[in-house]
């Protein structure tokens, strides 16, 4: 009997032993889990890891219109969960000292867009960083000439981001009024013609023209020097190739033949004085680029306005793209977060997104400033109703380069615009300033040279 009371408390203890250990069992098991649980809220509530920043310099100021419409491309970058950096816009301008000074400075960090002017020189000195291979997959989606502005010794240091070209603008009801069909201005003569027409069955004026000393004067005069198939220096060893005959016929064109159909005192006239005029409707032509289509939409749009390629004329179109680059300062590692920057800004979202343009609180509306580099987005722009504008992405086929060489800006500030505007007001001979050209020209392209070694 004793045995078996002993039996049955043995057998009892070892069930109440089993129950205490399944009890301490789910207890550690409930604990595990609960803990889990609490760390895991516990993560999600962690804010995630911070990403680095980078600047982006433009060249006009952040807080203006064009800065405001940039910000907004970069604000849809920045929420990207994807993005591997955070953009900070930072304004700027397009002076030579400040950006040589802030490449130095701030290119650790900082993003430029640079005139296509610039990148030559810059390249050239080892300021910028290359671009290839990275980027080398988008060279088919632009026109080769505008690619090759930013190609230094078969190296890219620039990418085309946005730009313009110039077209010839038209008042539609100013032709209309005169009999003039549009489509049949296919060549100079006929454009003449039209001219002629205008100023017979209008109160205005043939086309605005600009002859001050300023620089307009020098690149609307180049649209008639490569057109008559002339050029500035040689494309391919940078010899001073203006003055000959071609240009001579360009130059005696635009001032002896237009001249005769342009606004009264047009030899002391910049493009701001045409716009004016154009906007009035005291001029029927003019040569503008994007921003002389909206400054008609800005101001009531008083007439519809008609755009012509100046190819189709047998001219060159004036082009300015503005260029993406890395400063060569740029650790490896924040080059690899440019670049990130640099393929979000060059795809058909950002490019397109560019086109709604600056707001104007005076008007309560958007227009475009500049338009994209890309030739791939035709289908884009008709489908966001910016079909208008394509014949200014078109323009940049058929280029005229103002600036083809980085010793042809001093050249065009210090001589060219003074020397033209004296050819212009007749004060000059076109032979005597195309003499000096030649000599000064050739004559600081080879001190330039000398002094860099070459």
């Amino acid at each position: 009997m004793e045995i078996f009371s002993i039996h049955l408390f043995m057998h009892k203890e070892v069930a109440y032993l089993m129950k205490k250990k399944r009890y301490m069992v789910f207890v550690l098991i409930f604990s595990m889990l609960f803990y889990t649980g609490c760390h895991y809220i516990q993560d999600e509530k962690l804010p995630p890891a911070e990403k680095p920043t980078l600047n982006f310099r433009i060249t006009w100021d952040s807080y203006s219109g064009r800065g405001e419409a940039i910000k907004s491309i970069i604000d849809v970058y920045n929420a990207r969960p994807s993005s591997k950096s955070i953009i900070q816009l930072v304004g700027g301008n397009e002076n030579r000292e400040q950006t040589n000074k802030l490449l130095e400075e701030t290119g650790k960090d900082t993003i430029f867009v640079l005139p296509y002017r610039y990148i030559k020189a810059y390249g050239l000195s080892n300021a910028l960083s290359t671009l290839n291979p990275a980027f080398n997959a988008y060279k088919d989606l632009y026109y080769d000439e505008i690619w090759a502005m930013g190609i230094v010794d078969h190296q890219l240091y620039g990418i085309p981001w946005i730009g313009h070209s110039i077209c010839l603008l038209y008042n539609e009801s100013l032709l209309k009024q005169a009999n003039i069909a549009p489509e049949e201005i296919d060549s100079l003569d006929a454009f003449v013609k039209a001219l002629e027409a205008v100023q017979s069955h209008t109160n205005a004026k043939g086309i605005g023209l600009v002859g001050a000393e300023h620089n307009d004067v020098s690149w609307m005069v180049n649209q008639f020097i490569y057109g008559f198939g002339s050029q500035l220096v040689d494309s391919v060893t940078s010899e001073v190739v203006i003055n000959n005959q071609m240009t001579a016929d360009a130059i005696r064109f635009y001032r002896d033949v237009l001249g005769a159909f342009a606004q009264e005192n047009w030899e002391h006239h910049s493009g701001l004085n045409v716009m004016k005029l154009f906007l009035e409707q005291q001029v029927a032509f003019e040569f503008q680029g994007v921003w002389g289509v909206t400054d008609i939409y800005k101001n009531g749009r008083p007439f519809e306005v008609g755009i012509i390629l100046p190819s189709k004329i047998g001219l060159k179109s004036e082009v300015g793209p503005l260029m993406l680059s890395i400063p060569s300062n740029m650790s490896q590692e924040n080059q690899i977060l440019a670049n990130d920057f640099i393929h979000f800004l060059l795809s058909e979202e950002a490019q397109t997104g560019l086109m709604k343009g600056e707001y104007s609180p005076e008007h309560d509306s958007h227009y475009p400033f500049r338009v994209p580099m890309r030739i791939d987005l035709h289908d884009s722009l008709i489908a966001n109703d910016y079909s208008i504008y394509l014949p200014f992405i078109e323009g940049l086929s058929n280029p005229s380069i103002d600036v083809p060489i980085p010793e042809w800006e001093r050249i065009k500030h210090e001589y060219y615009e003074s020397g033209l505007h004296e050819v212009m007001i007749k004060s000059r001979t076109i032979e005597s300033f195309l003499d000096e050209i030649e000599h000064i020209a050739t004559q600081l392209i080879n001190e330039s040279r000398y002094e860099n070694g070459d």
